[in-house]
């Protein structure tokens, strides 16, 4: 690679793909519901900021909140990891 990080580096960072999966069942929602459902950690503003960087996630500002949602993008990956965890959830075990 050339040194810049791969666009699917983003889903590495702890408690991204359980957002996305979140807001995938659970459609746009604010903040601080994510982070009652999700995880609280003091990372949490900047792991949705790399979201929205990378074009999964939308932010907008509803009243004093502010409410995240999935784009096209994101639902796209959603699907795709709903879809992989359900293989693995079914699959048989060795």
């Amino acid at each position: 690679m050339d040194g810049t990080e791969h666009p699917i580096q983003v889903l590495c960072d702890p408690h991204v793909i359980p957002m996305l999966m979140f807001l995938g069942q659970n459609g746009p929602s604010t903040k601080t519901v994510i982070y009652s459902a999700v995880g609280r950690s003091a990372n949490m503003p900047s792991k949705i900021d790399r979201m929205r960087e990378a074009g999964l996630v939308t932010v907008d500002e509803v009243g004093i909140s502010e409410v995240v949602g999935l784009t096209d993008l994101g639902r796209s990956v959603t699907d795709l990891l709903a879809g992989i965890d359900s293989m693995m959830a079914s699959r048989t075990p060795e």
